[in-house]
């Protein structure tokens, strides 16, 4: 058999790792990663798990309770100044007790409440969830975006050296001038810096998904041109507004934070009213020495206690009106949260609106830009327009593409925020996303270079 070296093994495994890195990814395999490596929403799951524990707690304070117990001792009895002799012996007690809250009205709101605490909880780890599919999707848009921005600097510039390259033709053989030439260099390094910023942009634009995986990622697989843009459905904003103010998470956990504010005016009522517990008691004791038998002792008991509240120099009442202060803001904060909710829904609603009837808009306007290019062309060719003339027109064509890329990104992120707004969005907004990205069309990282 042959033995692979320790050195050759880690070169393997860079090996391995450095290709997994370059190879491209899809959207769903970048989201499926932040699930399990977003600390993010790891925080957010350790907070909703740690508040769920409420419920088991509240529940034993309603419970019987069982303790056991057991001493020892050895003990030496001695009579000074006598001749009686010294009397050693040792004692040995077991004690069981069981203790059942009979009437105690504020563990049991206390219980009552906890459950409006796990739902808060639920409710806010559910926000996050979402969340989290948001910033995925913002942050793959993001690069996608960004090497658009990339490619049209890149587009632009190329197309400025040509018309430069032109200029500088026709000024050798006296046909323009020489301001030709430098509106035409001028404009040619003018993009070149374009190109130089959008690749520092391009670069940067590949760090949050470190961020949120924990891992490097060089390149991913872009989205397919044929991407479908549609208006909501339902074409009723109000509509939208009555399901976020029923399914908005931040909805369902202000809803959670005002049961939870009238729980505790119910426990701090509670004071007010006596306390009965019950309670069994089993003991036994045994008592030896050296010189007898010794004895042996039980004892069973059974006990009411009953504890009636009368007067805690005015602790309970200051607790009952703070507990309605408390309410009185909890209900504020729901009347807040419901407004700012049918608000921002509101304005997703005309945002998507505004999206779809931009990249159409943006659509036609590449197809007036490119016409108008070639117009302005032509008119140089014979003489009517002038190389500044042309430089712009070109200008705009490429700002014109790429303003339809980043209206279509725009409207994908709108129309996740309008179903988180609404409380619907899912994991399967991703997948259906990803059924648009093209995994043979690639978006490389550009690598920092010496200039």
């Amino acid at each position: 058999m042959k033995i692979i070296s320790s050195t050759m093994m880690l070169g393997f495994i860079l090996a391995i790792n450095i290709s997994a890195q370059a190879a491209s990814v899809d959207l769903a395999h970048i989201f499926d990663l932040a699930v399990e490596n977003d600390p993010q929403v790891s925080a957010a799951e350790a907070v909703f798990l740690s508040r769920s524990e409420v419920v088991n707690q509240t529940r034993a304070g309603i419970l019987p309770n069982i303790n056991v117990s057991s001493s020892f001792s050895d003990t030496t009895r001695t009579y000074p100044n006598t001749n009686i002799p010294d009397y050693p012996y040792d004692t040995t007690a077991w004690q069981a007790t069981l203790s059942q809250p009979l009437f105690r009205l504020d563990r049991w709101y206390r219980f009552r409440q906890s459950k409006n605490i796990k739902a808060q909880a639920q409710a806010l780890f559910t926000a996050e969830q979402q969340a989290l599919i948001v910033r995925v999707a913002a942050s793959y848009l993001n690069i996608l975006e960004a090497q658009d921005g990339l490619e049209s600097a890149k587009a632009e510039r190329n197309a400025v050296k040509r018309q430069l390259e032109q200029v500088q033709q026709r000024f050798d053989v006296g046909l323009v001038a020489i301001t030709d030439v430098l509106e035409s260099t001028a404009a040619f390094d003018s993009s070149t810096v374009n190109v130089i910023e959008s690749e520092g942009i391009q670069a940067s634009s590949f760090e949050p998904l470190v961020r949120l995986t924990g891992r490097k990622f060089t390149s991913i697989s872009a989205l397919n041109e044929n991407f479908p843009v549609k208006y909501p459905d339902p074409m009723d904003a109000q509509q939208w507004v009555e399901a976020a103010l029923i399914k908005n998470t931040s909805v369902i956990a202000t809803q959670a934070a005002v049961k939870i504010a009238e729980k505790q005016i119910q426990i701090s009522k509670s004071n007010y009213l006596p306390t009965l517990d019950a309670q069994l008691l089993w003991q036994r004791q045994e008592t030896g020495n050296n010189f007898s038998a010794g004895s042996e002792t039980e004892q069973q008991a059974m006990a009411f206690s009953l504890n009636i509240p009368v007067f805690s120099g005015g602790a309970t009442r200051s607790a009952v009106k703070q507990s309605r202060f408390d309410l009185q803001e909890a209900l504020s904060n729901l009347d807040l949260t419901q407004r700012q909710t049918a608000e921002n829904t509101r304005e997703l609603f005309i945002a998507i609106t505004t999206d779809v009837a931009r990249v159409r808009a943006r659509l036609r306007g590449i197809e007036s830009s490119r016409s108008a290019l070639d117009a302005v062309q032509t008119g140089y060719e014979v003489g009517t327009r002038n190389i500044v003339d042309v430089l712009l027109a070109q200008q705009r064509l490429f700002l014109s593409e790429f303003q339809f890329a980043s209206a279509k990104y725009r409207y994908i992120n709108d129309t996740l925020r309008l179903k988180q707004m609404v409380g619907t969005l899912s994991p399967e907004d991703i997948y259906e996303l990803n059924h648009f990205i093209d995994v043979n069309q690639q978006v490389e990282q550009v690598l920092p270079t010496t200039r």
